[in-house]
């Protein structure tokens, strides 16, 4: 039990240490050195989101199946490796190598990370505490990203490259630290203990009775459909705000090296906004925190277009504030109905869902950002966004109440 305990705080340093992206501030800068434009930008992050959405499923089987830690330990390795392939790299294709890389091991971790904590709560007892719990790791990671923009900025000023080689320290720290993870021993939904691997045919077969067992359920559960729906659409477009953050702090007249302090300060505040989702919820409800996340998302753009000054990188901070909010709250609602050895293929099912909107949307942004001004740009993705919004409210008032009742639906 003390054994389990540990994983506790080795799951936050985990976290803190895993991604620790010191080349964030000025990664566009970097690449538009090395001859992208904003159209191979989106293009680039759409293929990587194209390779998550690929592997997200089958990385998600092989956590439920070999288990979290050892899906978490692959990925790790994977994710160090493509931050050295970028290191050395001068064009798209190099730079798309190491993403594709990545995109193997960001789909390694993703889904195998929550559900492993939400296991090592459920073996000691405490799985009510799981919002609480992944809300201050996230925080600490945040706080983590945060440390690294900063240093970013700075080193930024004298070398973008430089950037990328010092990135690669936290993941292989965080490699260091999975190996001393311990896996939680827990029943399956039939009451029986997993068992050894078999035959590649076996485990064929196995994968495929996951993936469906875990599609049914989603497309059965119209309010973990509608979570998922609601991921993706957030989700995915914070993506696409993110690669305009630096071209609309640069065009505000923000100096490189104040862009790792901006960024700090986003992560900062994202970290406080994870830290306090639980709160957030209890004092809202699920209706009053899900509405302030889609204004804040969609109104910050429109105000973001019109208004360009010095100080108004500050308006990014309500995206901020939903993207820290947005993954304690929406896994936890998810996790509740799902049994323990498919948690992690659904929650992989909720992560596709942001990538694939991201692969969808990127390349009419990317070729939007090269033709339209930025306040364009902003104007044309707040609309699409208000549109988006508008049919996933309609959707939620259409869910039948029963859907909403654990005990009901957890055996359905």
């Amino acid at each position: 039990m003390q054994r389990l305990e540990a994983n506790l705080w080795r799951y936050r340093l985990y976290l803190a240490l895993l991604f620790t992206p010191i080349f964030l501030p000025v990664l566009v800068l970097f690449w538009k050195q090395n001859g992208l434009d904003m159209f191979d930008v989106f293009l680039l992050q759409g293929l990587f989101a194209v390779a998550v959405v690929v592997l997200e499923v089958p990385t998600g089987m092989v956590a439920d199946q070999l288990g979290k830690r050892t899906s978490l330990l692959a990925g790790t390795a994977m994710f160090a490796i493509g931050h050295i392939i970028y290191a050395v790299g001068y064009s798209f294709s190099i730079f798309l190598l190491a993403e594709l890389v990545m995109a193997l091991g960001l789909a390694l971790v993703s889904g195998a990370d929550s559900a492993f904590l939400y296991d090592t709560l459920q073996a000691l007892g405490r799985k009510d505490e799981y919002t609480k719990v992944e809300g201050h790791a996230r925080s600490w990671q945040m706080v983590s990203i945060a440390a690294s923009n900063i240093l970013g900025g700075i080193v930024g000023s004298y070398s973008y490259r430089a950037t990328v080689w010092l990135s690669i320290i936290g993941p292989f720290l965080a490699l260091l630290l999975a190996f001393q993870f311990v896996e939680p021993r827990l029943q399956s939904s039939e009451g029986k203990e997993k068992r050894p691997l078999g035959s590649f045919r076996d485990e064929w077969d196995k994968y495929w009775q996951l993936l469906r067992s875990a599609l049914k359920f989603v497309r059965k559960h119209q309010l973990v459909r509608w979570y998922i729906l609601l991921f993706a659409m957030l989700g995915g477009s914070a993506t696409w705000l993110l690669w305009l953050y630096q071209p609309y702090m640069k065009a505000t007249g923000l100096p490189v090296w104040a862009f790792g302090v901006a960024f700090a300060l986003f992560n900062l505040w994202a970290a406080l906004a994870s830290h306090s989702s639980h709160a957030v919820v209890r004092k809202l409800g699920d209706k009053g925190t899900f509405a302030i996340a889609m204004l804040l998302q969609v109104g910050t753009l429109f105000v973001m277009a019109i208004w360009f000054h010095s100080l108004s990188f500050l308006l990014i901070l309500g995206h901020q504030s939903v993207r820290g909010m947005l993954r304690p709250i929406l896994n936890e609602r998810i996790l509740r109905y799902t049994y323990e050895d498919r948690r992690a293929t659904v929650l992989s099912l909720n992560s596709l869902g942001s990538r694939l909107f991201f692969a969808l949307t990127a390349p009419w942004i990317g070729m939007l950002s090269a033709r339209a001004s930025l306040p364009q740009t902003l104007v044309v993705q707040g609309a699409g966004l208000s549109f988006l919004i508008i049919l996933l409210i309609l959707l939620y008032r259409q869910i039948p109440s029963k859907y909403f009742q654990v005990k009901a639906l957890t055996a359905a």
